[in-house]
């Protein structure tokens, strides 16, 4: 069973509401109040239950976030494997570079560094092959060498080639 209730609106009709049996108490009006200028909305303060359900839920995302956080992966070092083909990959990529070298500012000079030693380790990689993949080797080498600033495009590619030409002709020499 529900009662009714009679409500008068302002123009003067009446609305039927239905109540339930629980007592809802309704806010009463109070006395409006001029609004300012511009409009000030309200937003009353929900009184915050929590639920089974959402207390897990929360309890789930905050351990899935922590598991999140820990299983970034950190950034990965090239094991310093530095035999003697390393060594001589190496030498052969920094010939005829001193002078474009010491014009880089030192973080760019890092940065060409680094860069290098990942070249130098994926050659080496390519070289310990049965099957050596030349223009893998050249476009490890351009890509390297791209980030020397202010040199010519097709002098990069000339670089690349004569230096991979080289790293070729010592696995030649050194057996594998």
């Amino acid at each position: 069973m529900s009662d009714q209730k009679h409500i008068q609106v302002e123009d003067g009709k009446n609305i039927i509401q239905e109540i339930p049996n629980e007592i809802i108490e309704q806010p009463k009006p109070e006395k409006q109040t001029p609004t300012p200028e511009g409009a000030v909305e309200f937003i009353p303060e929900k009184p915050k239950v929590k639920t089974e359900e959402e207390s897990f839920l929360e309890e789930s995302i905050s351990s899935l976030k922590s598991k999140l956080r820990s299983s970034k992966k950190k950034p990965t070092q090239i094991p310093q494997v530095r035999d003697e083909l390393t060594i001589q990959v190496e030498k052969i990529m920094e010939q005829d570079l001193s002078d474009a070298f010491a014009e880089l500012t030192t973080i760019q000079k890092q940065e060409f560094k680094m860069k290098g030693e990942r070249t130098a380790f994926a050659i080496r990689a390519l070289l310990k092959n049965t099957h050596v993949k030349v223009k893998a080797i050249f476009k490890l080498i351009f890509e390297w060498l791209k980030l020397l600033p202010g040199i010519n495009k097709f002098f990069l590619e000339q670089e690349a080639k004569i230096k991979t030409d080289k790293i070729l002709a010592l696995r030649k020499t050194s057996g594998k």
